[in-house]
């Protein structure tokens, strides 16, 4: 295989790729701008797509989780941690490990109640991001984490020239996204039937979660339309890159048939 034809295909695969995760991302956007937020009040007993915004509340029973990287105590978060790359005249932010977690929390939009299972979902909350240089001692909690984890090393060696110091790795990249309680939520999920409430309850017979008849589950810490704004910046660079890079792709190609 001649260079032109490897260079082809390995963009036009990785344009694909990214081309599609942007498709994939304006179609979220399409969906979350589409409707309009209900109120909670409606869900008693509906079942389908809905979207709802209100106060993120705890739910009995539930509790919280503690972010990694901070300790706080909140309904739901994302964590990230990245380390920079140098390779020649390439560099990039390689990511090394990440993951989510959460517990059933309720919305509150002031006149009813309900259930959310954020189990699968799409979050997109505020990031809170702490950059960390070689050579430096990192916070104790970060410091905890980095000690328990695999395949994330701390990037604090150094070498002592007896005139200077010099440190010795790469930059790492921590970042936390939260649901805190107290904060402004949306959601747009599943409607489906939840357990009984009591008698005179706020609470609806519901639970807004994943499900096969909504074609996203998304959960932000902000409005509606933050949340597809949010989501449709990156949305749209990673179309552009990516149909750059198939065109780059379908160039290469073209070129060795002539």
């Amino acid at each position: 295989m001649v260079l032109p034809q490897l260079v082809g295909i390995v963009f036009l695969t990785i344009g694909g790729f990214v081309l599609l995760r942007g498709g994939r991302e304006l179609k979220t956007v399409f969906h979350i701008l589409r409707n309009d937020p209900v109120p909670v009040r409606s869900l008693d007993g509906h079942t389908g797509p809905v979207e709802i915004t209100g106060t993120a509340v705890a739910n009995e029973g539930a509790g919280t989780v503690t972010a990694p990287f901070t300790g706080s105590e909140c309904l739901a978060y994302t964590y990230e941690v990245e380390e920079y790359r140098s390779s020649g005249k390439h560099s990039n932010w390689e990511t090394l490990d990440e993951g989510q977690d959460g517990v059933d929390f309720i919305v509150d939009d002031g006149n009813a109640r309900v259930r959310v299972n954020p189990d699968g979902a799409d979050v997109r909350f505020e990031s809170q991001s702490v950059t960390v240089s070689p050579g430096t001692e990192l916070p104790e909690r970060l410091a905890a984490y980095v000690e328990r984890t695999e395949g994330v090393e701390a990037q604090d060696g150094s070498v002592n020239l007896l005139v200077t110091e010099i440190s010795l790795g790469n930059k790492q990249r921590f970042t936390e996204r939260r649901l805190d309680v107290g904060e402004d939520v949306y959601v747009y999920g599943q409607a489906m039937r939840g357990p009984a409430t009591a008698w005179g309850s706020n609470l609806v017979d519901a639970i807004v979660g994943d499900g096969n008849a909504t074609p996203v589950f998304v959960i932000s810490d902000t409005s509606e339309r933050g949340t597809a704004r949010r989501i449709v910046r990156g949305a749209i660079a990673e179309t552009v890159f990516g149909l750059v890079a198939v065109i780059v792709g379908s160039v290469a190609l073209f070129s060795t048939l002539l």
